[in-house]
């Protein structure tokens, strides 16, 4: 990747290596003006500077994150222009991985999803009731970082994020935003999005982590994205007949294609899962029904 900043001083940040690229920005680590913990440091793209889209998007997260003060969302410190030019801000270091990796690597039991689950749902819920739809819920916008003896959760990426009543951009009809795997019927539609399309998100999520895999995974987004609105969900039991039916239950109703029929909070889908969690018998909470590959 292209280091172009690091070594540079920026507003008084000390520009340290390239964490990543994204869709709009650069992710950088930086030093603070009084050298105390790094954060990062993330720009939009100079090429971007003339998108006045691409601005507004980047200007919403800013706002949004702004917003949202919450231990499972990431923190958002400072932010502005670079010599009146290029948008950037300052948030919270995440030195764990996102979701999507641990995800290659490791099997999912419903007992350790869990401990992942109960806090993104934590956050999101958090949103939600600050009148925040996040629009693009996906395993690579989680990450996962060691805590004591346990996991810490962290949401990221709120660039297609809107606050309802007040943010009036990015709504028009029949313009679909989000990852083809990971989005509703009623988003891939170009409806106008709400909560219960990122509770869908979720429960997609959810899906994967226990089985292994999504429930639609075909060559061409475009395939993916038109499975969601007029494929079933295939149910948990019949890629592996000893899934818990409790479980089944929550994920067929959190996948429900009609919005109206799906859960209406992120609450209830996790307190549901969590009660079908404790149900259940230590070996089977503990088990592992990822499915077989082919």
């Amino acid at each position: 990747m292209d280091q172009t900043l690091t070594g540079k001083e920026i507003n008084g940040y000390q520009i340290g290596p390239l964490l990543g690229i994204g869709g709009m920005g650069e992710v950088y680590q930086a030093i603070p003006p009084d050298g105390s913990t790094p954060i990062a440091i993330k720009l939009l793209r100079k090429d971007y500077m003339a998108d006045a889209k691409l601005q507004q998007r980047f200007i919403r997260e800013t706002r949004i994150l702004r917003a949202l003060s919450h231990d499972n969302i990431v923190k958002i410190y400072d932010h502005g222009l670079i010599d009146g030019q290029q948008l950037f801000y300052t948030m919270e270091l995440i030195t764990g991985m996102p979701l999507s990796t641990m995800m290659k690597r490791q099997e999912f039991s419903p007992l350790l999803y869990w401990e992942i689950l109960r806090q993104v749902s934590a956050a999101l819920a958090f949103a939600h009731m600050n009148k925040v739809i996040h629009r693009d819920i996906k395993p690579s916008n989680i990450f996962i970082q060691p805590k004591g003896n346990g996991l810490h959760v962290v949401l990221a990426d709120f660039g297609l994020g809107k606050q309802e009543g007040v943010d009036q951009t990015m709504t028009e009809m029949g313009t679909s935003l989000g990852t083809p795997h990971y989005m509703s019927p009623e988003a891939i539609l170009g409806e106008k999005p709400n909560a219960v399309s990122d509770n869908y998100a979720i429960a997609i999520m959810t899906y994967e982590a226990l089985l292994g895999r999504p429930p639609f995974d075909f060559e061409f987004a475009h395939q993916i994205a038109m499975a969601h609105v007029t494929h079933p969900i295939p149910p948990p039991i019949d890629l592996r007949d000893d899934f818990p039916t409790c479980l089944e239950d929550v994920l067929m109703k959190g996948l429900e294609k009609k919005p109206e029929e799906r859960y209406q909070s992120v609450k209830q889908f996790s307190d549901d899962y969590l009660a079908c969690l404790k149900a259940l018998s230590n070996a089977d909470r503990k088990k592992v029904y990822h499915v077989a590959s082919n």
